[in-house]
This record gives C-alpha cells, sequence and structure tokens, in this order.
C-alpha cells in the first residue's frame, strides 16, 4: 500500500488506514527512537513512544498532504518525541547530528545538496568544539534547551554561555566563509 492510499484512509478516520501504516512504518519508527536515544530507552520505552508517534498522526491525520510522502513526517514526529521523553528524564547523551533533510515544495536537488552540506559542515565543527562549548552548542542549538537551564546544569553563569555560544556561532561563520558561503 503507498502513502496516497494510507493517508487517504487516515483522512477519513478509518481504523485500516492507521494499521497499515503500522505495520508498513513500525520498524522506520522505532529505529528512529533507537538511534536517538542511544540505548537509553528501553524496549518498551521505544513500544511506547512508537505508538505515541502513530497516535500523533492519527490525530493529525486532517493535515497531512496527498502529494507527501509519510517517510519524513513520521521521521520528525519520532525524533521529537524521543528527544522529548529523554528531557523528561533528563538524560545528557543526545545525538546532535541530524540527517533527516527533506525537500520542501520550491526546493530543487540542488538545494538539498546544499543543506546537506551545510549540515556537515556545522556537525563537523560541532564535532570539533571542546568541552563544555560542544555540550552547551548542542543543549541551546540542536536540543532547544534554555540558557538558564543549561546554566543550572553546568553550574555556569548565563552571561558565561551567551559568550560562548556567540564565540561557536563566530567560528562556524568562520568555517563557512572559508568554504564559499557568504553571510551578511
Amino acid at each position: 500500500m503507498n502513502d496516497y492510499e494510507i493517508i487517504q484512509k487516515l483522512k477519513r478516520r478509518e481504523e485500516d488506514g492507521l494499521r497499515d501504516l503500522m505495520k508498513q512504518y513500525s520498524g522506520y519508527v522505532a529505529a528512529i527512537i533507537c538511534n536517538i536515544s542511544q540505548g537509553i530507552l528501553s524496549v518498551e520505552d521505544v513500544e511506547e513512544l512508537s505508538a505515541d508517534v502513530f497516535l500523533s498522526v492519527w490525530n493529525h491525520a486532517a493535515g497531512l498532504m496527498e502529494d507527501r510522502p509519510l517517510r519524513p513526517y513520521l521521521a520528525q514526529a519520532a525524533r521529537n518525541t524521543a528527544i522529548s521523553r529523554l528531557r523528561k528524564r533528563g538524560e545528557a547523551a543526545l545525538p546532535f547530528d541530524d540527517d533527516i533533510i527533506t525537500l520542501q515544495a520550491g526546493e530543487n536537488p540542488d538545494e538539498l545538496a546544499i543543506k546537506r552540506e551545510q549540515t556537515q559542515i556545522i556537525n563537523s565543527a560541532v564535532e570539533a568544539f571542546g568541552e563544555p562549548d560542544r555540550e552547551i552548542f548542542i543543549r541551546f542549538y540542536f536540543l532547544g534547551e534554555r540558557i538558564e537551564a543549561i546554566g543550572r546544569r553546568l553550574a555556569m553563569n548565563q552571561s558565561t554561555i551567551r559568550t560562548k555560544l556567540h564565540r561557536c556561532r563566530k567560528r562556524i561563520k568562520g568555517i563557512f566563509e572559508e568554504r564559499g558561503y557568504q553571510y551578511e
């Protein structure tokens, strides 16, 4: 069954659509959750989060677009669900590299290639940061933590964190400029 048919069934609130979705994508969703959690979550947690993802798709089926594949939507939902659970548990080991880049309306493969290259540049730069800069940058930009929360977690002054973020951005900007990207 293709994504278009599944979306149609979901929009008509047919339970077969949800069953087809789960049959086709349960392994994919579970794999993303496992990759994000890096073994922190139990099998039961992964199953529960997978069910949450499918329930979310069911509840938001009216907003699905028939001309778009389900895979990127499910990937983002699984990623967000896993990160949310890990944040609630206070787990620190979270990945920051995100290879999930999809074409949006009006984009072309060249734009996708540029996005991938830029993502690789950022990931390489962040990997090269020393501690605590790396952790601060990941927590702020990739995990969406507030400066106050990062300061409490790392026992650092908020102004120090702002300064470190500024310096990290400056280093990344320099790398982009070396590679021929210009920013105003």
